[in-house]
């Protein structure tokens, strides 16, 4: 799990720049508060040099991160100049930089200009011995990058600045080059989630259990809100129950990393056929679970036409059933029997199959048509584990909202953020909607204020 320090710079005795009434130190120590927030909660390990209104010791910040091997370090900073106010955001990095740290520093400049603020760019500052002006740059050991956030001394600068969204900016920065995501696999919160919870992992959790339940329908449906309620605790019951762990409605590292396995791969387990064939006027479970699979399979095959998921084997489902068969080779009835059966388990649980081939043209807002489809469905079956991915309409448009959704899975999977699915993004999507390269296998579970520290 990466290990990123965000220090806050200057502080105590050391006020920093001053301007419109506000502290340098005062900012940089709650957007590397917030910042540090954020990522703890996306997983990620953060080092802190100081957390409340102290002294800092250069020497001492540099040294804390090299021993505790971290794998960046971002100090946040407010910038000033005399006279007449610049404005706009920069950041520093290493002269000695090997890559990282420049990719890193435009990741988060990129994210900050995306705010309003001026793009002031990513640049070096040497001293007289052409080594790095900034002390904490020269002594860590590590990628490193100092952001100057804004011009403090600016009215128009501060006026745009929030803390929130400044700290936001930088953690997703951050995320992009230094993802938590490189098996796939999100990273369990770091605390129980249990009735009272909220937030993004509660969200995540209840997406996967919705994708699960395609699989195994007495998990019920949940509404996918965040909130840790009675229904959420119901659902992970039942699901602790099917699976055999302590059935607490709590989500505990154990329950999380089961979820998560079932969620993205299956887990291997395929529900067993239930001892006679489904077909034409078919009622309860099994179908319901049939058209809950057949929606999710509809992810990767848009061909096979979406379900009202009521437990009833009508037309519709018919015509599914055929389609699904038709497109994995078996014999086209109509009819649910075992070998039947057992391919929708595979497929709804590992996604099975060789991958889609690239559809031979990148797409990009104003693509349309089947492929676009299956781009926006995968997105939205991913978005079960990612749930800041957002969700889309399934229209086969390439629009601002699709656009928007492949950046963000580009950033979480450390792939070029550049919103167009070429064959890299085309291949590593069908990977995370389901399919396996190997075939019937699953998945295993992104003038300075800071002269002064030098």
């Amino acid at each position: 799990m990466p290990k990123i320090a965000v220090y806050a710079g200057h502080g105590g005795s050391d006020p920093g720049a001053v301007g419109n009434g506000l502290l340098e130190k005062d900012l940089n120590l709650a957007v590397s508060n917030t910042a540090s927030g954020i990522l703890r909660q996306w997983g990620y390990t953060v080092l802190n040099n100081r957390k409340i209104d102290v002294d800092r010791s250069i020497t001492a910040d540099a040294i804390y991160a090299n021993e505790n091997r971290a794998d960046a370090l971002v100090e946040i900073h407010q910038n000033s100049n005399p006279g007449e106010p610049s404005m706009g955001s920069e950041v520093i990095y290493s002269t000695r930089d090997t890559g990282k740290g420049r990719a890193l520093a435009v990741a988060v400049l990129r994210q900050l200009v995306a705010l309003g603020f001026a793009d002031r760019g990513v640049k070096i500052m040497v001293n007289a011995f052409d080594q790095d002006a900034l002390g904490i740059i020269r002594l860590a050991n590590m990628p490193v990058i100092v952001v100057e956030c804004a011009f403090i001394n600016h009215p128009g600068d501060m006026e745009r600045f929030d803390v929130n969204k400044v700290a936001l900016a930088i953690a997703d920065g951050i995320r992009e080059i230094f993802t938590i995501y490189s098996d796939g696999s999100p990273v369990y919160p770091g605390a129980p989630l249990r009735p009272g919870s909220s937030g993004e992992a509660v969200l995540q959790i209840q997406r996967c259990l919705n994708n699960i339940s395609a699989r195994y329908p007495t998990i019920p449906r949940l509404s996918e809100d965040g909130v840790f309620g009675n229904e959420t605790m119901y659902a992970v019951i039942r699901f602790q129950q099917l699976f055999g762990l302590s059935a607490d409605g709590i989500v505990g590292p154990i329950t999380w990393n089961r979820i998560m396995a079932e969620c993205g791969s299956g887990g291997g387990t395929i529900p067993p056929f239930p001892g006679t064939s489904l077909h034409m006027g078919a009622v309860g479970d099994s179908v319901l679970q049939i058209q809950r699979c057949l929606n999710n399979i509809s992810y990767r095959h848009p061909s096979i036409p979406r379900l009202t998921e009521d437990g009833i084997f009508g037309n519709a489902t018919l015509l599914s059933v055929v389609t699904f068969q038709q497109i994995f080779g078996l014999e086209t009835d109509g009819i649910v029997g075992p070998v039947t059966w057992n391919r929708i388990m595979t497929e709804c649980g590992s996604g099975g199959g060789s991958i889609p081939p690239f559809p031979g043209v990148s797409l990009n807002v104003g693509s349309i048509g089947e492929a676009v489809l299956q781009i926006q469905r995968c997105l939205n079956n991913i978005s079960a584990r990612h749930p800041s991915i957002p969700k889309l309409t399934e229209d086969g448009i390439f629009g601002n909202a699709t656009m928007n959704a492949v950046i963000t899975f580009q950033r979480i999977f450390g792939l070029q953020a550049d919103g167009i699915v070429g064959p890299i993004t085309w291949d590593r999507i069908m990977r995370e909607c389901g399919y396996s390269a190997q075939g019937l296998q699953g998945r295993t579970s992104s003038g300075c204020g800071c002269g002064r520290v030098i």
